[in-house]
């Protein structure tokens, strides 16, 4: 039964433990304080960084729209002409005026319709009677860019908090490796050698800093390495066996030598992400049970680690679909509406797709089993000699 002096001493004993949880709160809402104020004073860092660009840039103050009666290649698209005015923003002419014109069509493939408030990268052509001119580039788009990398930021530190910061540090350091890789690649490498150290390094890096350094990690490392290897090995096979790969399919690739390597190195990278996804999850899974229960055989955990992985497996395969059909999207509604049917463009158009959606796939697949196996060892083997 409690009395008073009970229930007196439970308030006393609760309070250092209330006062901790107000202690952490106050320093997470600062936390994420800083970081907006960090990231608002990109945002605005951004929306006015016309001096970073030496390509002239107009922000548009008014628009005339009047239709065009030409027909480019015989269609039944509708085709604009606009006269725009707007204001240099950078350069030797900044705050002069200027007279644009833009021709636009209804689908908008080739080119936009411009709107007030917009701002475009222009050319200059000539300057008439005192009037400058020029032809409009594209639009600049950095700003929206800006807006959504900071809405990724402060979700991502709101959700998952301290893991947050590990996992944007890791994302800026593969991107920066990525663009250095890419600029070695145009002075001469390999691609596809350049793709197996990138391989290395981003699995590293990116299991690492979100995983720390713990036996999970490490773990799932391995199983990454393992499942990508033998994919690439059966790849390889298969290739061998029905005398390679139709790369006439590559679009926007001519005059290549290394369009082997270039489709290799697609395959490492393209599956890289969901392979990690699988093997961290299996990892995961199987340090905290082991760590919950030590008695659990070897059965159970074959048998728990099978479940999850039978769970992951349907939506990390349909993430590979999605993104690789997302990727061809556009491509495959103009030949639609160019009356091509679609399984002319699934079975003649699209086979890169498809053959990278299932070798993914196939090392999705092969992740889970390799996975479970690793993290056995590691957590239930190998603990017997710790």
């Amino acid at each position: 039964m409690l009395t008073k002096h009970n229930i007196i001493g439970i308030n006393r004993d609760k309070s250092p433990l209330i006062n901790e949880i107000k202690t952490i709160n106050k320093k997470y809402i600062l936390l994420n304080l800083i970081i907006m104020v960090i990231l608002i004073i990109g945002v605005f860092a951004v929306f006015n960084n016309y001096k970073w660009y030496n390509t002239t840039i107009v922000k548009i103050e008014k628009v005339e729209n009047s239709f065009s009666n030409e027909s480019e290649y015989n269609t039944e698209e509708k085709y604009y002409n606009q006269t725009v005015i707007g204001t240099i923003m950078n350069g030797k002419l900044k705050g002069q005026e200027m007279y644009l014109l833009n021709k636009y069509s209804s689908s908008g493939v080739f080119n936009e319709k411009c709107k007030p408030g917009d701002e475009v990268f222009v050319k200059i052509a000539s300057s008439n009677n005192g009037k400058l001119t020029g032809t409009i580039q594209s639009l600049k788009r950095d700003k929206y860019l800006a807006i959504l990398i900071a809405m990724f930021i402060m979700l991502l530190f709101i959700i998952t908090r301290r893991k947050g910061i590990f996992s944007v540090v890791s994302l800026i350091v593969n991107i920066a490796v990525f663009w250095y890789a890419l600029d070695l690649y145009s002075k001469g490498h390999n691609i596809l050698m350049l793709c197996n150290c990138l391989v290395l390094f981003f699995t590293f890096v990116s299991l690492l800093f979100i995983g720390g350094l713990k036996k999970k990690t490490f773990a799932a490392i391995l199983s990454t390495l393992i499942s990508v290897c033998i994919t690439m090995i059966l790849f390889k096979i298969v290739m061998i066996s029905t005398g390679g790969v139709d790369y006439a399919f590559m679009v926007y690739i001519t005059g290549s030598t290394d369009l082997e390597g270039i489709f290799m190195s697609q395959i490492l990278l393209g599956g890289l992400g969901a392979i990690m996804d699988v093997a961290i999850t299996e990892a995961t899974t199987i340090n905290e049970l082991v760590d919950i229960n030590k008695e659990l055989s070897i059965k159970e955990l074959l048998q728990a680690g099978r479940e999850v992985g039978h769970d992951i497996m349907g939506t990390m395969i349909n993430v590979m679909l999605f993104t690789y059909i997302c990727g061809s999207f556009p491509l495959i509604v103009l030949e639609m509406k160019n009356d091509v049917r679609l399984h002319t463009i699934i079975l003649w158009h699209m086979p890169m797709e498809m053959y990278r959606f299932l070798i993914g796939s196939i090392g999705i697949l092969l992740t889970i089993p390799i996975s479970l196996f690793v993290s056995i060892i590691v957590f239930k083997k190998l603990r017997r000699f710790a």
